[in-house]
């Protein structure tokens, strides 16, 4: 190779290097921002059926292509493109659970009783909302495998190690330095350290990661047979970016204004927008938890579950006036149902809640002596409802009572292990 093609081979992996790290950035910083100032996005961005996964798919299907172009090349990384392409097959369709969510169909009744989110896909037979030991494996080999392939792997060869030397002569191609923050932080993403859907985000870094890696290497083959020029790889990873964001969007925009498919988003919209306002209750967030909320009860201003929790969130902000307000629209909606059914625990809970919420704590005690009968005498009476023991440990929580509480929440958990609502309440418990 002459020395001009060699300067122009280091001048084009630097542009792509600095291209990388860039797109890397702005990525990374853009969940950062969303997080933290918009938690509306943040949910598109992190939701399943929403943008964030539908880019996954595209770059996971950009890779399939590199790699099956790459395959036509006589080189030591043949079988490995094959694989790899063999294998963005299989994720590209386990994400759109292979056309279910596009077209709807239901799914068969194998799949409804031993698949943890009821979808045609294999993957949630091990791993879904739930936590298992399966998935526990899956994700300590993810990360061992991004951080050993993404990092550790091309340090070795770069340094001559010849164990890595030998893994690059015989077929495992190194994945250049500039792409090991995508790995790296996919990595720390799979370990879910704050809870905040960090998972898809490494999903997407990893997509982005192989798509570059493939690009590189088609650049590399390219460079045998003519000279790469310096802005060829930039230009080249940006109309990947451009391709694959513009893709997502547009899918998404479709399935947005598809009839059959826009009740299932605005669905998982809205159970998103409930989980991460007690995740940002979690944090001590409570603007960005009272912005989520009032979003809720833009949709349902008559859901007393809301009402209270942005009462909690406005006093916790020290909006006094706000949390009165919040909580005086929950009492006469209780006492509509109160007088249907005085009977029912929840109801009288909630009014108690609310009553001494708004200083009428003498008013509400009757109304917590109800909850209490009434949940002791369901115990009595249901003993196999594990409902039965975590609605008398939540009267008893009002009460104050916490041990008791605690007692009886743990024995809900010990019915319905699997339970994340018990589970999460006995923890809130200890």
């Amino acid at each position: 190779m002459s020395e001009p093609q060699r300067n122009t081979r280091i001048s084009a992996r630097d542009t792509a290097g600095l291209t990388a790290t860039i797109l890397f950035v702005g990525v990374a910083s853009l969940f950062v921002i969303m997080a933290v100032k918009f938690p509306q996005l943040y949910i598109l961005a992190t939701y399943e059926d929403l943008l964030g996964e539908w880019t996954q798919v595209f770059f996971f299907a950009a890779t399939l292509i590199g790699s099956l172009f790459l395959t036509r090349y006589t080189h030591p990384y043949r079988l490995f493109f094959a694989v790899l392409a063999l294998a963005c097959f299989y994720v590209v369709g386990e994400e759109i659970s292979w056309g279910q969510r596009l077209f709807s169909f239901a799914s068969p009744e194998f799949f409804q009783h031993h698949n943890l989110q009821q979808e045609v896909n294999l993957h949630n037979f091990l791993t879904g909302p739930t936590a298992t030991w399966q998935k526990r494996i899956v994700e300590i080999g993810l990360v061992a495998g991004l951080a050993g392939y993404g990092l550790i792997y091309p340090l070795l060869q770069r340094n001559g190690n010849r164990l890595a030397q030998w893994l690059a002569d015989h077929g495992l191609p190194v994945p250049p330095l500039y792409l090991s923050p995508y790995f790296i932080t996919g990595a720390l993403c799979e370990v879910r350290l704050f809870s905040f859907n960090e998972a898809e985000i490494a999903e997407l870094l990893i997509a982005m990661a192989l798509a570059f890696l493939t690009l590189h290497y088609i650049l590399l083959n390219q460079g045998e047979q003519a000279p790469v020029t310096p802005w060829m790889p930039a230009i080249a990873m940006a109309g990947v970016v451009l391709i694959c964001f513009s893709g997502a969007g547009s899918v998404s925009w479709y399935c947005w204004k598809s009839p059959r498919l826009h009740s299932q988003m605005a669905k998982r919209i809205t159970a998103g927008q409930k989980k991460f306002a007690k995740r940002y209750c979690r944090y001590g967030d409570w603007q960005n938890a009272a912005g989520l909320y009032e979003s809720l009860l833009s949709k349902n201003p008559e859901d007393r579950g809301l009402l209270r929790s942005l009462a909690r969130t406005y006093k916790e902000m020290e909006d006094e006036q706000r949390s009165l307000a919040a909580n005086d629209k929950t009492i006469p909606l209780d006492m509509i149902h109160y007088r249907w059914d005085p009977r029912q625990i929840a109801v009288n809970l909630s009014l108690f809640q609310s009553l001494q919420e708004t200083g009428k704590k003498d008013k509400g005690l009757p109304y917590l002596a109800r909850a209490m009968e009434e949940s002791h005498n369901k115990v009595l009476s249901e003993p196999d409802n594990a409902d039965s023991f975590h609605q008398c440990g939540k009267c008893l929580q009002a009460k104050g009572d916490t041990s008791a509480d605690k007692e009886q929440v743990a024995r809900a958990v010990s019915m319905k292990p699997a339970s994340k609502k018990y589970l999460q309440a006995y923890r809130g418990s200890l």
